[in-house]
């Protein structure tokens, strides 16, 4: 029945000014200027968040005092994204670092296989339990996979026997600062 009612659905509002303003809803982002719809965008998409920022700035129909206090940023991250976009378009505020490649190369039974062998013994190295899944299972497993598998379970990895850091004491240290002619 709530699905009459628009305002029963909607999470919040913010005026950015007379022409401009926000809507949140259900998880999206809607973006109303003079009074109709301008974009849609999900409430995490950061790049389709700065690219209407940029947008709007260049349009001038908010200040940019309305827009980073709409949008929740700051000024020199404003201005940033539009240097930026000037110098080099829109592809250039996108992210720099992208997210995961793709899905989990170790299927639910190999990660089953990596806790099990965790868990049943606590001491062994990352190392060591990727030998012992890997030689079980249709897929290699390394210690690096062994380590995110872990820490994705909440366990705490043990740390890694095989690669060993020498400790350099403190007597040892020496600074050495160049005479300046």
């Amino acid at each position: 029945m709530y699905e009459f009612f628009e305002f029963a659905q909607s999470d919040g509002e913010r005026q950015i000014n007379s022409r401009v303003h926000l809507r949140e809803r259900r998880g999206r982002i809607e973006v109303f200027k003079d009074g109709e719809l301008y974009a849609v965008f999900a409430g995490n998409d950061r790049e389709f968040r700065k690219a209407v920022m940029i947008q709007l700035a260049r349009l001038g129909v908010a200040s940019f005092r309305e827009l980073c206090a709409g949008f929740q940023v700051d000024r020199e991250t404003l201005e940033r994204y539009l240097i930026r976009s000037q110098e080099r378009g829109l592809r250039a505020v996108m992210d720099e670092k992208p997210g995961p490649k793709g899905p989990w190369k170790a299927d639910h039974a190999t990660r089953l296989e990596v806790i099990k062998e965790f868990v049943n013994e606590p001491g062994v190295s990352d190392s060591e339990i990727a030998r012992r899944v890997s030689a079980r299972r249709p897929i290699q497993v390394d210690r690096k996979m062994v380590s995110r598998i872990l820490k994705h379970a909440g366990l705490k990895p043990s740390p890694d026997a095989d690669s060993v850091q020498e400790e350099i004491p403190t007597s040892q240290l020496t600074f050495r600062f160049k005479d300046r002619p």
